[in-house]
């Protein structure tokens, strides 16, 4: 039977990466809604903030922006007048493998977009590969690749990582 210290020490552990995973399903499911709203700059800037200063966001279709300032930018041209025209993101549930002050997560998003007639309708529909990092005991993004669904090699390549991140732990 484990001592009292190595029992309390393993779950003192199981919590730190519960709270690390609760984390960074919080960051992703945060997207949605700050997007949504990025109506102008500042709105921008702070769904910006979701990223290390030195991040990336590379957007199939769209272009890649590294920097904070320049993700926060990418959303004037488009998508700022697409806000009060009705647009929604919703993000899947992430499958996510945290190793330390690293992590990774996959999911699929999808964009409604409003008709004008009360009705929406899927406009873009995503695989996502985030990558994350604690800085400072805080989980920042450090890139996000965004790939349209339309069967494309490399969006499944880049699904295929669902191998690694669902693989077992190393027993021991």
């Amino acid at each position: 039977m484990k001592s009292i210290e190595a029992r309390l020490a393993s779950l003192e552990a199981d919590l730190r990466a519960q709270r690390d995973h609760t984390e960074v399903s919080r960051i992703i499911a945060s997207y949605g809604p700050l997007v949504d709203t990025a109506d102008r700059p500042e709105r921008a800037r702070l769904l910006a903030l979701l990223w290390a200063e030195d991040g990336c966001y590379d957007i199939g279709g769209v272009g890649i922006y590294e920097g904070r300032e320049a993700i926060a930018l990418a959303f004037e041209a488009q998508h700022f007048s697409q806000v009060p025209e009705g647009v929604c993101h919703i993000m899947g549930l992430p499958c996510i493998n945290v190793s330390g002050d690293a992590a990774e997560a996959l999911n699929y998003s999808c964009v409604m977009r409003a008709d004008g007639g009360g009705h929406f309708y899927p406009w873009r529909v995503s695989a996502n590969r985030w990558l994350f990092e604690r800085q400072a005991g805080r989980w920042l993004i450090r890139r996000r690749t965004n790939r349209l669904m339309t069967g494309d090699p490399g969006t499944l390549a880049m699904l295929r990582n669902i191998d690694a991140i669902m693989a077992p732990p190393p027993s021991g």
